[in-house]
């Protein structure tokens, strides 16, 4: 099996997992809004260590994806603990899944290199509705 094709059977594993627990959406929302929105939250991640990484969030080039513990590390095991309760998996596994949708979350809210204005509540819930089809 190709990297590519490694890669494309994570991202439908991810996809799988966000349709079947629709809350890890609205959780990732509620990590971003309580971080101060996309900037607090890039912000938060350059602070602990992963400048890089949350640069290529915000730019227009790849996306960096972050490990399981980073997220932890970063975020806190209360609030993973918090979601990994409501979506029905272990905080390993739910870190996991952060790690690899809010680098596209990020993304597809900073469009152009540039981190959003505006409602940002809006703009993650109609992002939202693309994992949810």
């Amino acid at each position: 099996m190709s990297f590519f094709e490694s890669l494309k059977a994570v991202a439908a594993q991810a996809v799988e997992l966000v349709q079947n627990n629709p809350q890890i959406v609205s959780g990732i929302q509620k990590i971003v809004e309580e971080n101060g929105g996309v900037s607090g939250i890039v912000q938060k991640f350059k602070d602990k260590g992963f400048a890089d990484a949350a640069s290529s969030w915000v730019g227009t080039g790849e996306n960096v994806n972050i490990g399981a513990n980073d997220v932890m590390k970063v975020l806190g095991n209360d609030s993973i603990q918090e979601l990994a309760k409501k979506v029905g998996l272990d905080s390993e596994a739910t870190a996991g899944l952060i790690g690899n949708l809010l680098p596209l979350v990020i993304d597809k809210l900073s469009p152009d290199g540039k981190e959003p204005g505006g409602d940002i509540t809006s703009q993650l819930s109609s992002l939202a509705s693309l994992f949810t089809k």
